[in-house]
């Protein structure tokens, strides 16, 4: 018996991820989780709203959910509520170094398994005509920390660890979990993931 299988969110770039895949999936859109100021360290947060997202679904077949956090000196970059905001963030990652972290959570069952891989990204200097070109597009809005790394502004001059992980959904992890519940994929580790060393195990409780 095929096990129906969920990506619980609506994000063009995760779903593009998963298709490479090879698995049959639907997505669907979970209730996004508040992104409280941090009471938790942003591992540990990115792994709480992942783990939100995926139980909305739980019992209707094989789960899999995600929640990307960028974080700078401790400050935690979402999704741009605002032009205004959008601007600001970009402004504030120029030129600097950052985490980008994803949680991914899967649930089958009555498994339920949440991990994290951790990325160091280094944007580029852009210039202030180019952040603004980038924004009036509209691309920065549905983005952590208010940029993509595959868009065509390229603000991103150099990262070290998992690239589909700034992307949003690292395949090596979600890999991982798929293998560990006897789900097989047609690709056993994608060749951008040959070697992300950068997984934190999470404990949520």
């Amino acid at each position: 018996m095929e096990v129906p299988i969920i990506l619980a969110s609506e994000s063009p770039r995760r779903a593009s991820l998963m298709r490479k895949l090879g698995l049959k999936f639907i997505s669907v859109k979970p209730q996004e989780p508040d992104c409280p100021s941090c009471s938790h360290f942003p591992v540990q947060l990115a792994g709480r709203m992942a783990v939100f997202k995926a139980l909305q679904f739980r019992g209707k077949g094989l789960i899999i959910a995600a929640d990307t956090l960028v974080v700078k000196n401790g400050k935690i970059y979402p999704k741009p509520s605002s032009r205004e905001e959008a601007i600001k963030m970009l402004r504030e990652l120029r030129g600097g170094a950052h985490e980008v972290i994803t949680a991914v959570a899967v649930t089958y069952l009555d498994s339920l398994m949440v991990s994290a891989e951790l990325t160091t990204v280094v944007m580029r200097g852009y210039s202030d005509y180019e952040l603004l070109e980038y924004v009036n597009s509209g691309a920065p809005m549905d983005k952590a920390g208010a940029y993509g790394i595959q868009d065509e502004f390229r603000p991103v001059q150099s990262f070290e660890g998992c690239y589909q992980n700034v992307v949003g959904l690292p395949l090596c992890l979600l890999c991982r979990f798929l293998r560990s519940i006897g789900i097989k994929s047609k690709v056993e580790v994608p060749p951008e993931c040959s070697f992300c060393p950068r997984v934190v195990e999470l404990r949520l409780a």
